[in-house]
């Protein structure tokens, strides 16, 4: 098991794994995740209603990056005009399951694709740095990193563990800013 986990860690690391070895690497995960099997389903099944509202509505929605975790949505990307910023954010509202929009999108700028790539190592960076760090529990954290900010979803099983994962996001070079979406759990009664 732990050989199978070593050997897929690289395409998780880069994104590459469920595009790659599709349900099964989601479902394992999922498996392990605070969220859950019908968690993941459910965030995933909101993903695909996002992005059937935004394709049916939007001239054009190719620059925009959703990220979702318990049915919180991080808008990020470039996009065209600031009608199609405003546009994907109010249709994205009104999909019913989301709890929330977190609109980072910016209008078409500067950016280019070597920030996008930066943003990608940084992204990258950052759950190599969890899944080698073994007070973490790593499945349970979603990130996206934009314009060299960190954004980081995730459950954490204590208060240390969540500082560990920012003050984790916070080392990586170049980085301007960590946003934290990270819940605690609650400690369990005896």
């Amino acid at each position: 098991m732990a050989k199978k986990f070593i050997l897929c860690l690289p395409l998780v690391l880069s994104g590459c794994g469920a595009a790659i070895v599709g349900g099964v690497s989601s479902v394992g995960f999922s498996a392990v995740e605070e969220r859950g099997i019908s968690g993941v389903a459910s965030d995933n099944a909101l993903r695909l209603a996002l992005n059937f509202e935004l394709s049916n509505e939007l001239e054009d929605f190719s620059g925009i990056e959703i990220t979702i975790y318990k049915g919180r949505v991080l808008l990020t990307g470039v996009v065209a005009t600031e009608k199609i910023k405003k546009d994907a954010v109010r249709l994205s509202k009104n999909v019913s399951g989301v709890k929330e929009v977190i609109d980072q999108l910016r209008v078409r700028g500067e950016d280019g694709f070597s920030e996008y790539a930066r943003d990608g190592w940084m992204t990258t960076k950052l759950k190599a740095a969890l899944y080698s760090d073994e007070d973490i529990i790593a499945p349970n954290y979603v990130i996206t990193t934009f314009d060299k900010v960190i954004y980081v979803f995730g459950t954490a099983q204590t208060k240390e563990e969540m500082k560990l994962v920012i003050d984790h996001a916070r080392n990586i070079k170049g980085v301007k800013k960590v946003v934290s979406f990270v819940e605690v759990l609650k400690p369990q009664k005896k």
